[in-house]
């Protein structure tokens, strides 16, 4: 099947910076959160929605997942299945997605390959469950789960032009950063900017090919 160019603004620097920004304000907050690995950035959600952004090298990079409810295919071959192809006439290193998802043990909905210029998918009839705004994938998806964050551990409503100025530092964003976003009556429950930066710190070093 053939490749299909997608419509997606984030590059793989984007994304990254993105996750970093996640894996702070969970950490802060006291949520587990994803850590970087030697070769993917993985996160997740306790639904079983998943996406990893993996680097196979020469400025390349494969964003993989599955949504809970929206991804009909399967590419992963669980359990011994065959699965859906989702690599296709893609090249040889796509299949790093569907290995990744395998080593996890996880259904692989989605399978984006980026050239080093734009992202690509194989040309699937059916819906591969990716929505760039219900992901952190997108400015406003990631709002959405740094606000949903905040309600969940009892903060005060986040400051909007406060969030913006987070998601704009990525990975280098600060302790002042973080207690502009994360702040709740009477200094409980407690957050630890400290934690937060660290796990902002980790998205720094580039993923290995």
């Amino acid at each position: 099947m053939a490749l299909l160019p997608v419509a997606m603004d984030a590059t793989p620097d984007d994304i990254t910076s993105f996750l970093a920004v996640d894996a702070a304000v969970r950490a802060a907050v006291g949520v587990d959160h994803h850590r970087p690995s030697p070769t993917a950035l993985h996160w997740t959600r306790g639904d079983e929605m998943w996406m990893a952004l993996l680097r196979p090298g020469d400025g390349r990079a494969l964003l993989a997942g599955w949504h809970h409810e929206f991804s009909l295919t399967e590419g992963s071959g669980r359990d011994g299945e065959s699965g859906t192809d989702l690599v296709g006439d893609a090249p040889g290193w796509w299949r790093r997605g569907v290995e990744h998802a395998r080593a996890h043990g996880s259904y692989l909905g989605f399978l984006y390959g980026w050239d080093g210029a734009r992202w690509w998918r194989l040309d699937q009839p059916v819906d591969d469950g990716f929505d760039p705004d219900l992901f952190p994938a997108t400015p406003l998806a990631l709002r959405d789960i740094i606000d949903e964050l905040a309600d969940d551990t009892l903060l005060d409503a986040p400051d909007t032009a406060a969030v913006d100025a987070l998601i704009a530092a990525g990975a280098e964003l600060t302790p002042e950063h973080l207690r502009a976003v994360l702040h709740a009556p009477d200094g409980w429950p407690e957050v630890d900017i400290a934690a937060g930066v660290a796990a902002a710190r980790d998205f720094r070093s580039p993923v290995l090919a």
